[in-house]
């Protein structure tokens, strides 16, 4: 609605026939010092409110005192500002809830005054409970998601899941631990390449009837990582959504172990005594008195002594004083209940070494009468130091830790110091080797109460945020800190410490001080600080900034002084820091916003802002804003996230880009009539590359396949690295499958020349699979099908080929 000028302001009072006309709710306002009066509203206004007498009547007097404050602030806004303000209302009336999308147009004078206003209201209450309906139905789809999530990732089975062309989608972290391959090496495999082969038909045969709608169980095996294999028994679930199949979880027990105790129990006694002897474990065998009977040769690789010498003393001669009761304990409980037991335990080697051992201790029951037990053991000692490592800096991202201004360190669950970045050591004089041992402390005595407290916080799950508290330099010189607590999860979700970020805002605190002595005090203090400082008063306006402003933002402080302190911030984010502001005058606590400021260049600035209120006698004074510019960080995190769509050894796109770019193109081919081509591509031979000339010779090969397929095609097209060796291309906006032909002849060209590495040349070569939508299908997944079908053909023949789908 476009500005009234005040003379026609003057007219709408004198003739409101055509208001009364209107099915929206319309109210005229007029300026009443800090509030407004109701000056006209029309018979669809009357309806909505509370009380028919209205006219003449402030804001306050007619609405409760929240949606008067909220109503008067947009009021206010639009009259200052000068321009149309929008916002969301919702009130209760006789009928139930209205909810009013209210637009509030300034009437400007002549002499520029704004006096009236005109609000015109439009009913969006069925829109907006449609929208909380919806809100609520994602709320529940998302419960629902993250309880099956849990259920398949803590489960304690290996948990695979495939969509309906038994491509691996998805898996748990029993799969990784049970067979080796991550979910990102099975990502886009075909459950082919994993089964035995004298087991595939059975396998396939089962995934079909899940596939028709039917639970089914079977037994089969698969290949590991190291290319050996197990045994699973296998409930595989189909997975119906909206009475369609469209994949399947496969939940698979490993029964290697059960499989080869059944076998084991068939062999002779020579064969058991091989394994015995030969087993990679420590293996003990101890009667029920906890005498030592025999050994085999692990146990003596494991602990350096050899049999010979253990049995001539007393096993518990060699154990760690230590250790002891938690052995003997673990010995009888086994004895005692006839159930395995598994514990670590500290041993020192006969070298001096000390490591750890995972023991597990197995009851021997002959004729149902217990003889004593097996003690088998295993060093894990490196696998102990690399999870450690793991969890020591799986937190750490070393560009913001080394880089940060702010103090940040990592406390245990006792809120002992572990690790501290640079500021840290910089601001508080501390080494970090003196804050871990103990040497150093920095909480003074009379808070050490409150940082008790703080780590029972977070030992309940909680986040601390903008804690504001006292810490003392090594010089003993206190500062005022401003700290935010954040648990620390291990794998299996425990508490294990906390992230800690110190802000020091002491040179902040003392200003707030003199800000209350002198403004010219002030003024040194900030104009010393590289960040921005704003002082803004209760109008909104700005009465100071720091000449940081000029050497960040490029606008001397004149430009500013005077202007409302949302200038000069990006559209988006001005509502953001507007809420914020407010928030600190109706009494809130401050919090940390991120927003985007215009450069005198032209460009925009991430800054994160912290508004801080001035407090006298117990009221809110002024305010200021302490800005500093985060574009680099926020540069960083835009490059981190961007990774996530990239391939990270070709550096051509991954499977989640190509199937996103699938999407894209059949949608875009629906509305044009064009023809999108997908082509599928395997190396051949890859697995024979890896064994001959190295992983690293595998690895140059997928880079090199990556870059000469890259080269090939068209700039609307994209090139993906799918998982191993198997590529795709999606080729949007086409005319004929012959274009999709050529391109293939094009690509196996460029293949033709062998790669050089480390003196070798190694043949590159590949088949390749092509299917055309909407000619062979309108389907999606059904098209990638289709060209997995034409590679598989494709790769029948003995050299380099590509065939269509038929």
């Amino acid at each position: 609605m476009k500005y009234f000028s005040e003379e026609k302001g003057q007219h709408i009072l004198a003739s409101t026939a055509l208001f009364d006309l209107i099915k929206d709710p319309v109210f005229l306002m007029e300026k009443d010092a800090d509030s407004f009066r109701y000056t006209y509203v029309n018979p669809s206004a009357l309806a909505l409110m509370p009380t028919q007498d209205l006219i003449g009547k402030r804001i306050e007097e007619v609405l409760s005192p929240e949606q008067s404050r909220n109503v008067i602030h947009f009021h206010q806004k639009a009259q200052s500002t000068k321009r149309s303000i929008e916002f969301m209302e919702g009130i209760e009336t006789e009928h139930g809830e209205f909810i009013g999308e209210t637009v509030l147009n300034p009437i400007i004078a002549e002499n520029g005054e704004c006096r009236y206003i005109l609000a015109v209201i439009r009913d969006a209450t069925e829109r907006e409970l449609k929208e909380r309906a919806l809100q609520r139905t994602q709320r529940e789809i998302e419960i629902e998601r993250k309880r099956l999530n849990s259920l398949i990732e803590n489960n304690a089975n290996a948990v695979f899941e495939f969509d309906h062309n038994k491509i691996f989608i998805r898996s748990n972290p029993m799969v990784t631990e049970a067979i080796g391959f991550s979910e990102e090496e099975l990502l886009g495999k075909s459950i082919v390449g994993l089964v035995h082969e004298s087991c595939l038909e059975n396998t396939l045969f089962h995934f079909d009837k899940a596939l028709e709608g039917t639970s089914v169980e079977f037994e089969t095996t698969v290949y590991t990582k190291t290319e050996q294999w197990l045994q699973f028994y296998v409930n595989t679930i189909p997975i119906v959504i909206d009475g369609n199949v469209i994949g399947v979880y496969a939940m698979a027990k490993d029964i290697t172990e059960q499989k080869e105790t059944e076998r084991l129990l068939r062999e002779s006694e020579q064969r058991y005594k091989s394994l015995f002897d030969n087993h990679p474990h420590g293996i003990f065998t101890f009667d029920r008195n906890g005498n030592l009977e025999s050994g085999n040769t692990g146990a003596e690789q494991i602990t350096g002594y050899r049999m010979e010498e253990l049995l001539v003393q007393s096993f518990k001669s060699i154990l760690l004083q230590d250790e002891m009761e938690k052995t003997k304990h673990h010995f009888y409980k086994t004895i005692n209940g006839k159930q395995p037991e598994r514990f670590e335990m500290a041993f020192r080697h006969k070298n001096g070494q000390l490591i750890d051992l995972q023991a597990m201790n197995i009851p021997i029951i002959v004729d149902e009468q217990l003889v004593g037990l097996h003690g088998i053991v295993t060093d894990v000692t490196e696998m102990n130091r690399a999870q450690k490592a793991l969890t020591e800096t799986k937190e750490e991202l070393e560009v913001f830790w080394k880089n940060s201004t702010d103090p940040i360190f990592y406390i245990d669950t006792k809120g002992d110091i572990l690790k501290v970045n640079p500021a840290f050591e910089e601001i508080f004089g501390f080494t970090e080797e003196e804050m871990v041992s103990g040497q150093g402390t920095i909480i003074p005595p009379q808070m050490i109460k409150d940082q008790f407290e703080i780590v029972e916080r977070i030992l309940n799950g909680e986040t601390v945020n903008s804690h504001d508290t006292i810490r003392m330099t090594k010089s003993g010189q206190p500062l005022n800190i401003i700290s935010s607590y954040t648990p620390v999860r291990n794998a299996e979700k425990d508490i294990i410490g906390a992230t800690i970020i110190y802000k020091n805002v002491t040179e902040l605190k003392k200003a707030e001080k003199e800000l209350q002595k002198s403004q010219e005090k002030y003024k040194i203090i900030t104009e010393s600080t590289f960040d921005i400082i704003t002082l803004i008063n209760l109008s909104g306006l700005i009465e100071y900034v720091s000449p940081a402003n000029e050497k960040i933002l490029g606008y001397p402080d004149h430009v500013y002084i005077g202007s409302p302190f949302t200038m000069n911030v990006h559209p988006e984010d001005a509502f953001d820091l507007m809420e914020s502001v407010t928030s600190l005058v109706d009494g809130g606590k401050p919090a940390t916003i991120e927003i985007r400021y215009l450069h005198q260049d032209g460009h925009y600035i991430w800054m994160e802002v912290s508004p801080t209120p001035v407090i006298e006698n117990g009221q809110v004074k002024r305010l200021f804003t302490i800005a500093r510019d985060i574009t680099e960080r926020k540069r960083l995190q835009d490059k981190i996230a961007k990774m996530a769509f990239y391939d990270h050894l070709s550096g051509i796109p991954n499977r989640r880009t190509f199937d996103d770019k699938l999407q894209k193109a059949i949608d875009q081919a629906k509305q044009s009539g064009k023809k999108v081509a997908i082509l599928m591509l395997d190396g051949r031979k890859f697995k024979l590359i890896n064994d001959r000339f190295g992983h690293d010779a595998g690895d140059a090969v997928i880079k090199e396949m990556a870059s000469r397929l890259q080269a090939c095609v068209r700039p609307l097209d994209t090139a993906a690295r799918l998982g191993g060796d198997e590529m795709g291309v999606v080729m949007p906006d086409l005319d004929s499958g012959k274009e999709a032909e050529n391109m293939a002849q094009q690509i196996l060209k460029s293949f033709e020349t062998p790669l050089v590495f480390n003196g070798f040349e190694i043949k590159i070569g590949a088949g390749i699979g092509i299917a055309l939508y909407p000619d062979h299908t309108a389907n999606e997944k059904q098209l990638i099908k289709y060209a997995d079908m034409a590679l598989y053909e494709a790769k029948k023949s003995e050299q380099d080929d590509y065939i269509s789908y038929k």
